[in-house]
């Protein structure tokens, strides 16, 4: 967990004050450290007792209180404080996230908006799909002839292709269920295309009730690709849905057909 259990004991306007409140009140003797060892605040009063007490947050060990039944206690108050701003910081990440797609959201509308060119439209999803927060390369693959699943002629795509039902892009095309593999090698269903990636993640590309391709990501270094990623790609893949239908019942957009 990133937090500055420093900052919070010492600086935090609530935090602060209150731990001074509790010392006040008593002569124990007690010394804060954070999870490495590093002492944050010590006061020696009638010597430190050998007691030592963890400082909590989710089940892990940010810190450590050393003292007597007083360190329990603020052990106790200090591990509530930690898990407030955990919480806090949690939200305020939600609502970045939520932010995010909805920009995404609006200038990728607008950026296809009216686009028929094949190459030009699989360029833009392509290139919003390698922006995801955990990184990786966009990729774009399109259902033609009803089974099979090909690269669109834009920019040198990583994976060469698939078909529907066969690995894990085919499952997902099949399925029309966004997933992330974070661990491609372990994946029974992985194709030796996919294989040459350590990490992928994709979403079908849907269009009213028929799966018309597959967009995501690939990364050949082991990624964690989470929740907020695969909200991101399905919102790519539902915007990017209605500009590949128009371009393949365009003919001169080249773009194949599912």
């Amino acid at each position: 967990m990133e937090l500055d259990l420093a900052r919070l004991i010492v600086r935090h306007r609530h935090v602060a004050p209150m731990l001074s409140a509790l010392l006040s009140g008593t002569n124990a003797g007690i010394r804060i450290s954070d999870a490495g060892g590093t002492v944050i605040l010590e006061r020696e009063a009638t010597g430190i007792a050998f007691e030592r007490f963890p400082i909590q947050v989710e089940g892990a060990t940010v810190g450590w209180v050393e003292g007597d039944r007083t360190g329990r206690a603020i052990a106790a108050v200090l591990s509530y404080a930690v898990a407030r701003e955990s919480d806090k910081r949690s939200l305020a990440r939600e609502a970045l996230d939520r932010y995010r797609e909805l920009s995404l959201v609006y200038e990728l509308a607008d950026t296809l908006s009216g686009e028929l060119d094949a190459a030009a439209v699989a360029t833009i999803v392509i290139g919003e799909a390698s922006r995801l927060p955990a990184g990786g390369e966009g990729f774009l693959l399109v259902v033609s002839g009803g089974r099979s699943l090909v690269p669109v002629a834009a920019d040198a795509q990583p994976l060469a292709g698939g078909e529907l039902g066969s690995g894990i892009l085919g499952r997902i095309a099949a399925t029309a269920v966004a997933e992330e593999v974070n661990d491609v090698s372990g994946d029974p269903r992985a194709t030796d295309d996919e294989r040459r990636f350590a990490s992928l993640i994709a979403a079908p590309v849907v269009v009213r009730g028929r799966t018309v391709g597959v967009v995501g990501a690939v990364s050949a270094a082991p990624r964690t690709y989470a929740a907020a990623d695969l909200k991101l790609i399905a919102a790519i893949a539902a915007i990017a849905g209605p500009a590949i239908a128009q371009a393949q019942a365009d003919p001169a957009a080249g773009l194949p057909v599912g």
